[in-house]
């Protein structure tokens, strides 16, 4: 049963940003909210281009629905309903690496699934676990253990069981290949920490699917809750198999692999300089640079799929703004400004996210009241 929205329709328009007279195309304009996945989670199919999103009535929705859509915004079909809506990122749709299938987050009661839908043939299914990110090469996914889900005391003893995980998507196995007691262990103030709230998140592929990254925190939830400071936050890497877990360091926020796969991007105090900025730390050898110096480090930044421009927003005052920085030539330009409405993880985060073809960036913006779906070309 299709949903109201549905029936391939087309809601899309083009208006001129004022502020930088560059033609955005606005996916959506349905007064109901539309988000995509997450900065890292690019929502386009890498085979032909259709974008799947979230679809929800409020911030606060428990149930919406998966939609997909043509590039251009045209061809809006609703393909599957989930119960698991997040305010910024919907159910986190994204495609297979084969453009077969978008997989989404649901729930059965209190239990955790990560489900599917065929746009094509219409077939649907679902796993046990849970959905962070789906691997850019081959049928598989991480995710990790949900500290939420869990009273105080146990995310504080369970260190031992919980963890990250890679899922077959075939079969949906999953395979536990790390836990939080393994990042402990190898973490240098482990003796102060041994009894503190840790747990693991972010956890993210490399681009070839080779590595992984992931966050080892106690940060926002525990840290200041029970005087467990200074907070722990830590980048680290591991294969897909479990084996090579390295820690490589502390950082600011937002970290995010490079192209290259052999560094990590993040806003981060750096040597020498106020504030944060755009750090680069190669994940072996800890080496650190600087990706850009013509802008601090906010937002979500994020390297083109080439490697050559970084996607970086910020908001203040009400007001939105994402800039293109050349990294090669250490040059920024405007892209897109727009008024934010309610920049709070219970309304709109701006998230632009890079098309796999590097031409265009998509972002979420609730000028209007609403959350909806725009296009910029880079």
């Amino acid at each position: 049963m299709r949903h109201r929205d549905s029936g391939g329709k087309k809601e899309a328009v083009t208006f001129v940003d004022a502020a930088t007279g560059r033609s955005v195309l606005q996916l959506t304009t349905s007064d109901r909210r539309s988000v995509h996945g997450y900065y890292d989670l690019p929502p386009w199919s890498p085979v032909d281009g259709r974008i799947a999103f979230t679809r929800m009535d409020a911030p606060d929705a428990k149930t919406g629905e998966i939609f997909v859509m043509d590039a251009d915004g045209g061809n809006l079909v609703q393909v599957a309903t989930s119960r698991a809506m997040s305010p910024n990122d919907g159910a986190m749709a994204q495609w297979s690496a084969d453009g077969r299938r978008v997989y989404f987050k649901d729930r059965d009661g209190q239990a955790r699934l990560i489900a599917w839908a065929d746009p094509d043939t219409g077939e649907r299914g679902a796993f046990s676990g849970d959905l962070r990110m789906i691997c850019p090469a081959g049928n598989r996914q991480v995710y990790h253990t949900v500290c939420s889900d869990y009273p105080d005391g146990e995310v504080a003893r369970s260190k031992e069981e919980h963890g990250m995980f890679v899922q077959d998507l075939d079969t949906g196995s999953a395979s536990r290949i790390a836990t939080v007691a393994d990042c402990w262990r190898i973490h240098p103030r482990k003796d102060e920490i041994s009894d503190w709230h840790l747990f693991i998140k972010h956890t993210k592929w490399s681009p070839d699917g080779s590595r992984l990254m992931f966050v080892f925190t106690n940060e926002i939830r525990y840290d200041k809750k029970y005087s467990e400071l200074p907070r722990v936050k830590d980048v680290y890497v591991i294969n897909p198999d479990g084996s090579g877990l390295k820690r490589v360091g502390e950082f600011g926020h937002h970290p995010l692999w490079h192209p290259n796969g052999q560094e990590v991007l993040t806003n981060s105090p750096f040597e020498g300089s106020q504030g944060n900025r755009l750090v680069l730390t190669d994940v072996d050898s800890g080496r650190q640079r600087l990706a850009a110096a013509c802008v601090p480090g906010s937002g979500h930044p994020s390297f083109s799929p080439d490697g050559r421009y970084i996607a970086v927003e910020s908001v203040r005052e009400g007001v939105g703004t994402i800039r293109l920085v050349d990294a090669a030539a250490d040059a920024v330009e405007p892209l897109a400004q727009m008024v934010v409405t309610d920049h709070t993880h219970a309304g709109t985060h701006l998230h632009p996210v890079w098309s796999p073809d590097g031409k265009q960036l998509l972002y979420a913006s609730d000028a209007s009241g609403t959350a909806q779906l725009c296009v910029v070309e880079v």
